[in-house]
């Protein structure tokens, strides 16, 4: 084993992207447990999908995420990185008489921190997924670095990237998602993943009530999409797991109105968010009035919105595959509506 602290991409100096004051985690490269490295489907019910982590703990730190501060992490500040990963996966392929369609890469950390040995395992990863004709979905707040830019370019027709947005405030997105991208690299790097001809999904989660859901917010963010040609963005609200107040209200204490939040999920359901624990969310009709805005604003700007499954769970039944498909696309939809890293 191993330790390496790595410094920040060259995008954390830009003048729109500085980190926080505070220190990246270290990254310690260890083996892989001797679990199955194919891990179980994030999404319910959907059986030819499985999940690959690359890390216990993510670099990003979001304090709405259950990930911000796993158990068995020394005061939060180190990553588990599983170095092998590439290896072991390409021995566990190799036995496998039944391939999954699809894998989802790093479900609970952000496969694209801005640490570079992360970057390159998660690239190793999606490599090797790819050579073995198996479609990779990723989802990423982070600065993807050029190098790893290039393996997403070569594997276009196997992958699938859903790029987040929760406000284009710099100074709450600040709070809210310490070492991600900045909103605005963001907006360029869903451009250039587009002009690649890499799939994008874009989402706007997790929306935080009375901070990042105003008129002026939303605004902000579907002007800065409507500008890059995107013409439909997925929608949710933060939900609250046990453990993650206390974190959210340290993160917002800047902002003012931090309680307000917290108070407006007074008297809201407490529901089974996916695979994970169930949590509590933000009551139903506060959520279809902000859903609502948030529509009649898109609309004007020619872009739809469909709301997160995943945030949602009240809203619809889970979609259910019922037999074999001969590709990964009918499992696309199912992974829009239901697969999130929020909390």
């Amino acid at each position: 084993m191993r330790n390496m602290m790595l410094q920040p991409d060259a995008a954390f100096t830009e003048s729109d992207n500085e980190p926080n004051a505070r220190t990246l985690p270290r990254v310690v490269n260890v083996p892989r447990p001797g679990t199955p490295i194919l891990g179980p489907s994030p999404i319910p019910r959907s059986p030819h999908l499985r999940s690959l982590e690359l890390t216990r703990g993510c670099a990003h730190r979001c304090p709405f995420c259950f990930a911000h501060c796993p158990s068995g992490l020394a005061g939060g500040n180190a990553i588990y990185l599983y170095s092998n990963t590439a290896e072991c996966l390409a021995g566990d392929l190799r036995d496998r008489s039944k391939r999954p369609w699809a894998v989802h890469v790093s479900p609970n950390a952000d496969p694209f921190p801005p640490l570079l040995e992360v970057q390159s395992e998660a690239c190793r990863a999606i490599e090797m997924l790819a050579n073995h004709g198996i479609d990779v979905l990723l989802m990423t707040r982070g600065y993807i670095r050029p190098s790893a830019l290039q393996v997403l370019a070569k594997h276009r027709e196997r992958l699938r990237v859903t790029i987040p947005l929760t406000t284009m405030d710099r100074e709450l997105q600040r709070s809210l998602e310490p070492f991600c991208a900045s909103p605005r690299l963001r907006v360029r790097q869903i451009g250039q993943l587009r002009e690649l001809g890499i799939k994008v999904q874009v989402s706007l989660e997790p929306l935080v009530p009375g901070l990042s859901d105003s008129r002026s917010s939303f605004i902000a963010l579907l002007d800065s999409l409507a500008e890059i040609g995107i013409r439909h963005v997925q929608a949710g609200y933060l939900f609250l797991r046990p453990g993650m107040t206390e974190i959210l209200l340290q993160a917002l204490e800047h902002h003012g109105g931090a309680e307000a939040v917290l108070d407006a999920y007074s008297g809201g359901p407490t529901l089974q968010a996916g695979v994970a624990r169930p949590a509590c969310f933000l009551p139903k009709t506060r959520r279809q009035r902000g859903y609502a805005a948030l529509m009649a604003l898109a609309a004007e700007r020619g872009i739809t919105v469909s709301v997160s499954g995943a945030l949602n769970p009240d809203f619809r039944s889970p979609q259910q595959l019922e037999r074999p498909r001969p590709s990964w696309q009918p499992l696309l939809p199912v992974f829009n509506r239901t697969c999130s890293r929020v909390g």
